[in-house]
Formats: structure tokens, sequence, C-alpha cells
């Protein structure tokens, strides 16, 4: 039998209870728009069992699906913690995109060392 992943990570997600409701009140999203439902993935941080089954998940997406990459990328900010779990466990290296670039220093929006025309994979928490 094929396991179905994305209805596995949902039950994840609802266990822990990462999905809220609110219907009279809806979640303002980072678009903008409005939704009587929100996704909070940075909880999963903090659940080490249910963690590692979502990142067992999808290391092996990445390898069904042969995806080459030599370096992973997480999203400021929610999307740091799992390109570094995911790069952890695969031995690669990681860098991580801000939204902007930080006014001061070097003024970096990519944090971390790469070469030009690397190829990247971007892991962000949705």
């Amino acid at each position: 039998m094929k396991k179905n992943y994305q209805n596995e990570v949902a039950k994840i997600l609802i266990n822990i209870e990462s999905i809220k409701f609110s219907f009279k009140n809806p979640f303002r999203l980072t678009s903008g728009q409005k939704s009587p439902v929100y996704v909070d993935c940075r909880k999963i941080i903090s659940h080490t069992k249910e963690r590692n089954q979502i990142l067992d998940y999808a290391e092996q997406y990445l390898k069904k699906n042969k995806l080459f990459f030599e370096i992973l990328a997480g999203g400021e900010t929610a999307g740091i913690p799992y390109a570094s779990f995911l790069a952890e466990r695969l031995q690669k290296p990681m860098i991580y995109i801000r939204k902007t670039p930080k006014d001061f220093g070097g003024n970096q929006q990519i944090e971390g060392n790469f070469n030009n025309n690397q190829k990247a994979i971007l892991i962000e928490d949705l």
C-alpha cells in the first residue's frame, strides 16, 4: 500500500495543534488576505518525534524525485530551522535568505557561503 505523506503530515499538524480556526475573526495572512484557517508550522520545531517524521518524508521525497541540489537555502525566518535540520541530515551546506538586505555591515541579503550558479533548493515552512 502506497503511503500518503500529505495525509500523514496533516494528521501530525492536527495532533500538535498547529492548525487553528477562527471563523468570526479570520486570520490575516502574509499576503494580506484573510482566512478562517491558519497553519502555524513554527510549532513543529518543538515536537521532536513529529518533526523527525516530517523530515523523513521530506528526505524520501527529495530522493524519490531525484531532486539534485548542492546547497539548501532557508527563507527568513520560518524556513531557517527546517533548512538547518534537513541540511544536517543530508550533509549539505546551508545558507539563509533575508527578506531584505540588512542595513548595516556588508548589507547582506544572503548569509553563508555559496558559489554563483550553485544549484539550491529553497526551504520554507509552508
